[in-house]
């Protein structure tokens, strides 16, 4: 024992030299520096490559460095992007952070006669013959999520398998649509005692497809009509996905005000087919955008395309946005959409029903919760598909637990709220009246008062007013609404107005898009009027049925005000989520009416302090003449009919 002991204690001794001279370690981790993603398999070398390694998939890497070695260069490279070069830094030290920017491999200098407008001009001219002209589905999968950007805490995660149905490229105004086949979604903000979180209103994510497919949309960069506000230089040429390419560069052209964007697009130097770009907008666009409700600092966008058959359909989309919201921490939004399967047999549409719409995406699963697709959602991705690795991993995780799923029956009922069912009403139409052809006179002479008004006007024959309003209305359930409205009428005979009651409304077609047949019960009341005219006031106290008139100058007017019933039946048609069409038809159950003389101040544009007087008539202070004859009632009165066209805005979910 004591012999074996001695031994060991010698190679102990003998051990410490070599460990005390073992080289430092030099580690990094090596990032793409637009999107800020590990890059894999990245060659490191030091001393044109004589000591090296490789990253990882979270793109780090440890390499030791002899003291020989540790005045040298350390380089980093991979096919695609730039190489990076850099002294070594005083080692040990903290871990590195390298940036590679995107640079594919150079085929050197390549003679091209045409300017880069030109070659954009002809790209253009030669999508139909590019790309599909024929309606198509796109089967893809989908991710989008929110975090909190100072500490990578995430707010939401949310994916799906989408379908997407494209028209042909021929037809750039119609954008299709997109139906969600598959989703799940998980709300990781931690709750906070007593606070009630703020609903996620999982909107849009789902329709980048649509929206960023910048061929498709002759995104302002490639569109003709807009080539004026922007200026295009060549690139060195170079390959992409394995073609040559010409590589253009466009920027807003020096004194535009129109030109939204940035960037660089991929054009192949045979067909002269888009097959990428990569894009952001400037910050004079993001400013255009008038995005009240959240200031963002970048919004960057790569979309690439993928032959098949012959024509080339979108392959990947990639979105992505910085910014800070009203209240709250900056936040990062990233949303990435991934072509798996193309459909070129016709396939009919979607239902009107089973289409995604602006404000519904992700709001519930379409389907009952499939644990075996999503166990295999993602693997089944080519490699290396989805940009954001980091994300991938984060929903590996977060997604997969039992609380982040829809339940696999019906969605629970909502609770109620005021605020996501009410809607602003904007209408106009015609209002059935009679008035006759007359001339009119009124004299005013208050008691007590050196006020004297002696005014005059003429009406001509009318037999329907025009009339245009605003109001709200608050969804109820069992299909109910309330309302109110403001009614202004417009013409010789002028008034205000205003409305409120009760509607119904059911959808004869609940199989495609809504068309309701409505039912309305309202009380109206409005006034109808001739204005005769304006004069003096030389009487800074003067009082009129008990109210202040200061002003300078008072404005007569003679006036019907008239209270009715109003039932009304229409239609409404769903325009979009958001919008519906109406039309109705009422019929006025007059209730009675009065007859006075409105004297109002007349104030400047922007007075809040105006006052107006209403004279019932007879009145002691006025007299009325209709043809030279005392009268207590302007020769006009509305009649049954009103017809109202217009459109709903809904304000919430």
């Amino acid at each position: 024992m004591k012999l074996l002991s001695l031994l060991l204690t010698l190679l102990t001794l003998l051990a410490l030299p070599a460990l005390a001279q073992e080289s430092p370690l030099l580690r990094g981790r090596v990032l793409d520096a637009d999107t800020h993603q590990p890059i894999p398999n990245a060659q490191v070398g030091i001393e044109d490559n004589r000591l090296g390694t490789s990253t990882n998939l979270d793109g780090r890497f440890a390499l030791r460095v002899p003291t020989a070695y540790q005045a040298s260069e350390l380089t980093v490279a991979l096919l695609g992007y730039q190489r990076f070069s850099r002294a070594l830094p005083s080692l040990p030290s903290a871990e590195l952070v390298i940036e590679l920017k995107i640079s594919p491999a150079s085929l050197g200098n390549v003679s091209v006669t045409a300017s880069a407008e030109g070659i954009i001009r002809e790209a253009v001219a030669r999508i139909p013959r590019n790309y599909p002209v024929r309606p198509m589905q796109l089967t893809g999968f989908y991710r989008e999520s929110d975090d909190e950007a100072a500490g990578q805490r995430y707010d939401y995660l949310a994916e799906g398998q989408l379908r997407v149905t494209k028209p042909g490229y021929q037809h750039p105004r119609d954008p299709g649509y997109v139906q969600v086949l598959e989703a799940r979604r998980v709300d990781l903000r931690p709750a906070q005692p007593g606070a009630v979180l703020a609903p996620i209103d999982w909107v849009a994510g789902a329709l980048v497809p649509q929206r960023f497919d910048f061929v498709h949309t002759r995104a302002e960069f490639i569109n003709p009509a807009r080539f004026r506000d922007y200026q295009y230089r060549f690139s060195p040429q170079t390959t992409f996905q394995g073609r040559a390419v010409y590589v253009i560069t466009f920027a807003p052209r020096p004194g535009t005000n129109r030109a939204n964007f940035a960037g660089e697009v991929y054009i192949d130097e045979r067909s002269y087919a888009f097959l990428g770009a990569r894009w952001h907008r400037t910050p004079a666009g993001i400013r255009r955008e008038r995005v009240l409700v959240f200031a963002a600092t970048e919004r960057a966008y790569r979309t690439n395309y993928q032959l098949y058959a012959g024509r080339y359909y979108l392959k990947s989309i990639w979105y992505n946005t910085l910014g800070q919201p009203l209240a709250g921490q900056v936040r990062h939004h990233l949303a990435e959409f991934v072509t798996t399967a193309i459909d070129t047999a016709q396939a009919p549409p979607p239902s009107y029903l089973a289409r995604s719409r602006f404000a519904d995406i992700f709001l519930q699963n379409p389907v009952a919760y499939d644990s075996a697709f999503w166990q295999h959602a993602t693997t089944l991705l080519p490699p290396q598909a989805l940009l954001d690795q980091a994300r991938q991993h984060a929903a590996d995780t977060l997604l997969r637990r039992p609380a982040a799923v829809a339940p696999a029956a019906a969605p629970a009922p909502k609770k109620w709220r005021p605020f996501q069912h009410v809607r602003y009403t904007y209408t106009g139409g015609l209002l059935a009246l009679t008035a006759q052809e007359a001339d009119l006179r009124a004299v005013l002479v208050p008691g007590g008062s050196t006020l004297r008004a002696d005014v005059q006007a003429t009406t001509s024959r009318q037999q329907v007013a025009a009339h245009y309003g605003f109001g709200i209305q608050l969804d109820l359930p069992a299909h109910l609404a309330a309302y109110v409205t403001t009614r202004q009428l417009l013409g010789q005979l002028s008034g205000m107005g205003w409305e409120a009651g009760l509607g119904y409304a059911r959808n004869l077609h609940p199989r495609g898009r809504p068309l309701l047949a409505r039912a309305s019960l309202g009380y109206l009341r409005q006034s109808t009027g001739r204005r005769l005219g304006t004069v003096n006031n030389p009487d800074a106290d003067l009082h009129l049925a008990g109210t202040p008139l200061a002003a300078d100058q008072l404005t007569l007017s003679l006036q019907r005000v008239t209270s009715a019933l109003l039932p009304k039946l229409g239609l409404g048609l769903e325009i979009s989520h958001r919008w519906e069409a109406v039309a109705d038809l009422g019929y006025l159950v007059l209730l009675g009416s009065h007859n006075q003389l409105l004297v109002e101040e007349k104030r400047g544009f922007f007075s809040f302090n105006q006052h107006a007087a209403e004279l019932a008539l007879p009145a002691t202070e006025a007299q009325v003449f209709v043809n030279g004859q005392p009268a207590a009632a302007g020769p006009w009165q509305l009649r049954h009919l009103l017809l109202s066209v217009g459109a709903l805005y809904r304000l919430g979910q």
